[in-house]
């Protein structure tokens, strides 16, 4: 039985609310970067984390407390999800991070099949900065919901 973690982008999971679907149907149908296990091979999902964030002076510490969360459960692979793999500026970095402290962990830089990287980095940033209109802010919604007027009079 293959035990395995998934880490997935913070951006993507905490500000878009990607549940991680597609690199989890992918993981049990044994599609993309999961096809390296056996068909007769048990997979058990030992858990899912998100990376820590864009790095601070505190990133591999942070990091690492994260990967703990899983290691300590004696996975055999780790797999960064696509988002990682697709805009991670510190994959490189983290990838060094996590192998130094876990050297027996295999790291492995994908989850579901992959798409066009581009194209899913375009839209991304859509996403997190849309061009079309402003962002909307809880100010925004606020107002909106109670139906107040866009400037207080005093």
């Amino acid at each position: 039985m293959a035990r395995i973690g998934i880490i997935t982008c913070s951006n993507c999971t905490q500000e878009v609310n990607c549940a991680a679907v597609v690199c989890l149907g992918d993981m049990r149908k044994r599609r993309g970067f999961f096809e390296r296990y056996p068909q007769d091979e048990p997979l058990d999902l030992v858990g899912l984390i998100s990376c820590a964030g864009c790095p601070t002076s505190a990133a591999p510490d942070k990091i690492l407390r994260r990967v703990r969360s899983v290691a300590e459960f004696k996975i055999d692979a780790l797999h960064f999800s696509f988002c990682m793999t697709a805009v991670c500026p510190f994959l490189k970095k983290y990838s060094e991070i996590i192998q130094e402290a876990y050297p027996n962990l295999k790291l492995v830089m994908g989850t579901h099949q992959p798409v066009d990287k581009r194209q899913f980095m375009d839209g991304l940033h859509e996403l997190l900065c849309p061009a079309v209109a402003p962002p909307q802010t809880m100010v925004d919604m606020i107002r909106g919901t109670l139906k107040l007027p866009n400037k207080v009079e005093k």
